[in-house]
Order: structure tokens, then sequence, then C-alpha cells
């Protein structure tokens, strides 16, 4: 084989292999591929069966250029907490008093003498009309505190970070600690694989935690010891999906939980063993991928939202 021959073979061989590369490369750029027939679809879970949605949408608050960090209602008033601020606002829309903090409220909690503001690592005591009665630090690298619950004098401090609850009196002496570890096989804690942990006390004075990881919402004593629980992993609307839901939690008068969820955003309301009883808003409603709606419940049984997305207070009412 002659030089001139052997160079027109190398060449030909690298027109070949640079052909095939291109061809590769086309074929594989997103708008030419194929169905990917292992991506898991979950626009059917989107869809709603109207039959199940009890509720409407009757009222928006606009928060203008707030940072909103949690929402409580009592009395037939709203309390927003976020950053630097706390306002009580009327049902209809306005505003009533307000006053400084000092950080970002993450999560708020109102009672006929206190309006208690967790911060990421701190807890304030105020009065209704701004004073500050008390307040302490949590001291602990990992804290992130997510949501309080009162009962009497107690103070329960739902700690994310540590994967714990932490039980106060108003004046911040610690008075117990738990971790949700179970009796048994079933020792495994409190599973909070982000920050969305809720901490409620319902209207018969039960202690209620979300367990998230778990998709599971459970029933404890004052000191720690579990009672009960209920738990739902499910795609189907019945039920929790992803890595930590119930994001947010609240409850109705006769027990009942209304949940705001992540991924799949939407609410919902299940009676007191875990019964799902209504769709409030479902997917459409919210961003797509959007932030958990943290809840909360007045008088009446209406549920707000607190809807992070959007920086609204969004008002939903029973059919």
């Amino acid at each position: 084989m002659n030089k001139t021959t052997l160079t027109l073979l190398v060449l030909l061989t690298l027109a070949i292999i640079l052909a095939l590369v291109i061809f590769d490369f086309m074929g594989d750029r997103p708008d030419k591929r194929g169905e990917n027939p292992y991506e898991y679809n979950v626009d059917q879970f989107k869809v709603v069966d109207p039959g199940l949605v009890h509720y409407r949408e009757t009222k928006n608050i606009p928060l203008g250029d707030r940072v909103p960090g949690g929402i409580d209602v009592f009395d037939e008033e709203i309390f927003l907490t976020g950053l630097n601020f706390v306002l009580v606002i009327h049902p209809d829309g306005l505003q009533k008093s307000s006053f400084l903090i000092d950080g970002k409220g993450e999560c708020i909690k109102a009672t006929e003498k206190n309006i208690i503001v967790g911060l990421k690592t701190a807890v304030m005591v105020y009065d209704h009309s701004g004073t500050l009665i008390s307040s302490w630090d949590i001291e602990n690298g990992r804290t992130i505190v997510t949501s309080i619950a009162v009962k009497d004098d107690m103070l329960f401090v739902a700690d994310a970070g540590n994967r714990r609850v932490l039980r106060y009196n108003l004046m911040g002496e610690l008075q117990a600690e738990f971790e949700g570890k179970r009796e048994g096989n079933a020792g495994h804690g409190f599973i909070v694989p982000s920050a969305n942990f809720e901490v409620v006390v319902n209207s018969f004075g039960e202690l209620w935690i979300t367990n998230p990881g778990e998709h599971a919402i459970e029933n404890y004593t004052d000191n720690g010891l579990i009672r009960g629980y209920w738990a739902k992993s499910s795609m189907e609307i019945e039920g929790f999906t992803g890595c930590c839901n119930p994001a947010e939690i609240a409850v109705l008068e006769d027990g009942s939980f209304v949940t705001g969820e992540k991924g799949l955003v939407r609410i919902k309301v299940y009676n007191a063993s875990g019964e799902l009883i209504s769709v409030v808003a479902p997917p459409e409603k919210f961003n797509e991928e959007g932030h958990a709606p943290e809840v909360a419940v007045g008088k009446n049984g209406e549920i707000y939202a607190l809807d992070f997305d959007r920086n609204l207070i969004r008002l939903f009412e029973k059919k």
C-alpha cells in the first residue's frame, strides 16, 4: 500500500468517525430525544375530583414588600410575623396594630394574653401592646425553630434542626425535651429531612406533632410519651408524598387537621383518625413546585393560608 492510498484511508476513517459523533450529538439533543420510559410523571396526581373540593377562596390580603415567616389566627384576628415585624390584621384586611422585632419571625402563636414569636434560634414573648415580656436563645448550633404551640402555661417549641420538641414555661425555663422515640422496634424518632416540623395543641388539650419523613401526625403526652399516630404515604389524593409531608398543619375545633403540603402543593382536611374529609385547595391553586402554604384556622372554621410564593394571605371558606 503506497503512501497516498494510506493517507486517503486514514482521512476516510476520520471522516466516518466525525460523522458518527455529529449524528450521535444531534440525536441526543433534548428536542430530538424520544420519551424516557423511566420518567415518573406526576401530572395525573395534580388533577383533583371537583367533588372533593368543599371550599372556595373568598379573599386575598396582599403583603406588599413584607417578607413573611408565620401566621396564626386568634379571636378573629390574624397575627403575622416575618422580617423585623409583627402585624395584627382584621379579617377584612385592615391592619389593626404592629410592632418591630429584631430578626425574622419564623412562626407565631397568639393567646389571650401573649403573642409568642419563634425566630430561627430564639423565642420572644410579648404582650398584645408589643412589650417584650421574656425572651431566650436556644443554645445549639443546629437549631431551627419552625413551630410553637401553647397549652396552659406550657410552651412547646419544634426544633427541626435537632429533630426534637422542647417544652418551656413562659419565662423560658426548660421543662422537658423529647425526640419522638417510640417503644419497641419502631424507635426511630422524628424524621425531619427539611425545615418543616409542626407542633399543635387541639381544643381537647391534645399535643400533636408531625413526623414528616414518616408522612405521619403523632399524638404525645406533655412529657413526650407517644399515645398514638396515623400515617398516609401515597401519591393519591388521600395521602402524603415527597420527602417531608405534611409540611404544615393546623387544627379545627372538632379535632380535624388542616394540612399544607409541599412538592404537590395543596391544602386538605383530615378527621382526627386520618381519613380525608375534603380538599381545600388543589395544586392548580398554587405555583408549581412552590413552598408549602402555612395554614391557620378561624373561629368559624375558615382556613387561612400564607402563600409564600405569591406573598398573600388567602382565605378559604366552605362552599
